[in-house]
């Protein structure tokens, strides 16, 4: 049988085994929670593990994003200047934009915690 045509069912069919596996397990634990009797606030306690949500993280992918758009078109533009190095171009000025958002983002992050901690006190 030809080779090419082996490799995408076989990932197709280990992607779907993985999944099943996983849905299969995650009903299990669900039906055992149940059969416990566990109440809502048992649940909770369960599954969030402590983990406090970020609410700028949104702001960081969007800032991150839009930073390496503009990073996109920037290089493109150096590149159609200068026609030697267009992959060394390309990649610097992404990572340097990248680092300009997130930077971007700390200031604007730590800002906004600062007056969140003055108007709680």
């Amino acid at each position: 049988m030809n080779e090419e045509i082996l490799i995408p069912i076989f990932m197709f069919g280990c992607i779907a085994l993985i999944l099943y596996k996983y849905f299969d397990v995650r009903h299990k634990e669900r039906m055992t929670i149940i059969e416990k009797g566990l109440v809502n606030e048992d649940l909770k306690h369960l599954y969030t593990h402590g983990l406090k949500t970020n609410p700028y993280s949104s702001l960081k992918y969007g800032m991150l994003a839009a930073f390496i758009g503009v990073g996109i078109l920037v290089s493109a533009f150096m590149s159609q200047m200068f026609f030697a190095h267009e992959e060394q171009i390309t990649a610097g000025i992404i990572f340097l934009f990248g680092g300009v958002g997130l930077i971007t983002f700390y200031a604007i992050a730590k800002k906004r915690m600062s007056e969140d901690e003055k108007q709680r006190s």
